[in-house]
């Protein structure tokens, strides 16, 4: 399958998603910008891009997610990390894909903070570790598994290539996907011997396995304060066989409140919708 295929599917697949990102791009900018990425694979297939200040990553030809790193994909959400995290803290990010959001965290916690990352496929584990060496970052902890509601091993579903940032625990009915076994454990069960009044931020994406993310968090969840960054998508929770509607539930039976994150940071409550194709959200005790 050619990249120009990749992206037409990807398109179809998260549709809002990039719907979002692409409406602050005009038709000329997006062709300069596809040029521009075509020339950095003429001797590889991959390249090292400077991120931010102090901070670079790999993107790779065969990634439709590197593209949109490339453009500044997730820039509000960054930001977010980067405003809310201090030197010291300790982040936790479930679904780290290559790394994003735990190298932006790693410089914003310090030597003196953590970040630890979670990403089950072993090639974009691969991946991230690769981007962690890059930056020769000491304060990432790296864990080739899964979190679920309690410790089990899971099929893990492989999507096309390309679409590493899409793979899950929840299969979609209508493709043909390859499935790999993966170890997973509850976040209380992991947690059990860290210092949890320093876990200050947790980034969740996880395809539709939110809900038993949360559920294997309860006790966590309960008991302390963290702010949560939840992706999610109705497509991908009903792949999981639940409705977004419970993930709303389960954190404010944990005392939580859900916002939108606003163009200068702030936020603001959350009104729910029927349809949630699509979203990107806050959930933070008072």
């Amino acid at each position: 399958m050619n990249i120009h295929n990749l992206r037409y599917r990807l398109a179809k697949k998260i549709g809002s998603k990039l719907q979002k990102y692409a409406s602050n791009r005009n038709a000329t900018s997006k062709k300069n910008i596809e040029k521009v990425w075509t020339s950095k694979f003429i001797n590889s297939n991959f390249f090292e891009h400077n991120l931010e200040e102090g901070i670079k990553i790999n993107l790779y030809e065969d990634s439709i997610l590197s593209q949109y790193i490339y453009n500044g994909f997730e820039e509000l959400e960054l930001n977010f990390v980067k405003k809310n995290l201090s030197t010291g803290d300790t982040f936790l990010d479930i679904g780290s894909n290559v790394g994003l959001f735990s190298l932006v965290a790693s410089k914003a916690v310090g030597d003196r903070g953590s970040v630890i990352a979670f990403e089950p496929n072993p090639e974009t584990y691969r991946r991230l570790q690769e981007n962690i060496d890059l930056n020769n970052f000491h304060n990432i902890t790296t864990h080739n598994i899964g979190l679920s509601d309690r410790k089990n091993t899971l099929d893990f579903f492989i999507s096309d290539t390309g679409f590493d940032a899409w793979n899950s625990f929840a299969p979609e009915p209508s493709k043909l996907q390859n499935v790999i076994k993966v170890d997973v454990l509850s976040l209380d069960k992991f947690l059990e011997k860290f210092d949890k009044e320093k876990i200050k931020l947790i980034k969740i994406d996880v395809e539709g396995w939110e809900k038993f993310v949360l559920k294997g968090g309860e006790s966590f969840l309960n008991n302390y304060n963290p702010i949560l960054i939840i992706e999610f998508g109705e497509e991908n929770t009903l792949n999981a066989n639940y409705h977004v509607q419970e993930l709303f539930g389960i954190l404010e039976s944990y005392g939580y409140k859900w916002y939108d994150i606003q163009k200068d940071l702030t936020l603001i409550s959350h009104k729910k919708v029927l349809n949630y194709p699509y979203s990107n959200l806050i959930a933070k005790k008072n």
